[in-house]
């Protein structure tokens, strides 16, 4: 960790995500943006702020989670645990330093598997010999039966990976996973970012946005979520001195069969991505969005969230995941403040083109709603790169997003869960972890919903309690 590439290394590695630490033109740059720099996102506010901040800081998680001795019939005790890790395979599999940034799609069709693309690498360095800034390089592919125990899928490349850099392009040196999108007819398109040889402070930072089938286009697709094709230059790039002028990168993107109630987007192909700017005071990170009538040509509309100048989100929105609801867009996005620490939040937005933080009772605008973890948890460093997925069958909300664990270096994947369609009360569990109740008045969550609806009702007596808002710290 001593030499600069190594220390490049680490700086990824206390953020997870959009957020990672480089040497800018042979210099170190200061210890706080190079803790930064760079952007796969990732992750969480400090727990004694939390603690001091929190209206409900009398009660943590860990008061709520099983624990041994007194675990519920038929549930293992114990903290939850990550639900993908690097190195379960072996050294020699694609992802045994890194395994991050969750793309999930539950079964299409019943008796189907759910299914993750995500990305990671072996080794300190990618492609060309270059060392690595960020946990990206290399894309694979794993399974559930039930979202939560996940196998890894062994891809036709080298280590079982299903994507790879390119020889020469604007992808030669690494490539991430954005988002995945199942078309009407069951193709797979992959809408991914990737970095070649060109790029200031580093190689590889010049990050755009591709795509993996469409004729003459830059699509990869597929059929079997394995085997992916190329086909042309990248869909998105940076714009000369513009917002994004240093890269474009972690694409989401909602088809026209999701947007088509959306006021202002009238069924349009739309994205989300971030990118980062170098200013007097450092690193800022900015959410952009862009506009397609075929998913293939797009056009930018410009920044859409930024920095909040104070606060949990003070230094900007990296890695977001927006989901439609009752006509509308939901936002979690990834997000850091003046110390380093990232977390998960909420925006909402009518249009997707003007976005404002949710409010949160009791908390600052926009939460967060997801934290890193205490000490001996899997992920006490940092969390971020959030993809939610809406309840199936009787399953409830899931969150997926990679966090770290202080101590021991490699990202790993896991989820939270929710069961109020506000989306502000999140609880982390393992693939074994007890069943949350559906109930937020039953079981472990009685007592927290209680003390919930008496703080908001003495904050707002001349209103009816809101709908549930609770506070779990990690």
């Amino acid at each position: 960790m001593h030499t600069r590439g190594r220390r490049a290394e680490r700086g990824w590695k206390a953020g997870c995500g959009p957020f990672s630490g480089w040497n800018c033109c042979g210099h170190r740059l200061a210890p706080r943006v190079v803790w930064l720099v760079l952007a796969a996102a990732t992750c969480t506010i400090s727990l004694n702020f939390v603690t001091r901040w929190s209206p409900y800081r009398t009660w943590s998680l860990r008061s709520l989670a099983p624990r041994p001795g007194i675990s519920p019939r038929g549930a293992p005790s114990g903290r939850p645990q990550p639900l993908l890790v690097p190195r379960k395979e072996g050294p020699q599999w694609w992802d045994a330093r890194n395994s991050a940034s969750p793309v999930v799609k539950p079964p299409s069709q019943a008796g189907g598997p759910w299914r993750m693309w995500y990305y990671g690498r072996a080794g300190a360095e990618w492609s060309k010999g270059l060392k690595a800034f960020l946990p990206t390089g290399r894309i694979g592919c794993a399974e559930s039966d039930d979202g939560l125990k996940w196998r890894r899928r062994k891809g036709p490349l080298e280590g079982g990976a299903c994507l790879d850099p390119s020889e020469e392009g604007f992808d030669c040196v690494h490539v991430g996973v954005g988002d995945v999108v199942e078309l009407p007819n069951g193709t797979l398109w992959m809408y991914y970012f990737g970095g070649g040889l060109d790029g200031l402070p580093n190689e590889g930072i010049r990050m755009q946005i591709g795509c993996l089938e469409a004729p003459d286009r830059c699509l990869a697709t597929s059929d079997d979520g394995l085997t992916w094709h190329r086909a042309g230059d990248a869909l998105l790039t940076p714009s000369g001195e513009d917002f994004d002028a240093l890269f474009v990168a972690w694409p989401r993107v909602l088809p026209p069969w999701q947007t088509r109630d959306v006021l202002g987007l009238s069924g349009k192909w739309y994205m989300t991505y971030h990118t980062a700017q170098f200013g007097p005071e450092g690193l800022r990170w900015t959410a952009g969005a862009a506009l397609s009538e075929d998913g293939l040509v797009w056009s930018k509309v410009g920044p859409i969230l930024g920095p909040s100048g104070g606060g949990w989100d003070a230094l900007g929105v990296g890695v977001r995941h927006v989901l439609v609801k009752d006509g509308a867009l939901t936002m979690l996005y990834e997000a850091v403040d003046e110390q380093g620490d990232h977390a998960v939040g909420l925006a909402v937005s009518s249009d997707g083109l003007t976005w404002r933080r949710q409010e949160v009772p009791g908390r600052a605008a926009g939460g967060p709603v997801l934290r890193k973890g205490e000490d001996g948890d899997w992920d006490s460093r940092v969390v971020g790169t959030p993809y939610a997925v809406a309840p199936v069958g009787d399953a409830p909300w899931r969150l997926y997003y990679v966090g770290e664990a202080k101590g021991s270096p490699g990202l790993r994947i896991g989820v939270a869960e929710c069961y109020e369609d506000d989306l502000l009360c999140w609880r982390k569990r393992g693939a074994e972890a007890m069943d949350l109740p559906k109930d937020a008045r039953e079981g472990l969550y009685k007592r927290v919903f209680e003390d919930a609806q008496k703080s908001k009702v003495a904050a707002a007596p001349s209103s009816p309690p809101p709908a549930l808002d609770l506070d779990l710290p990690d």
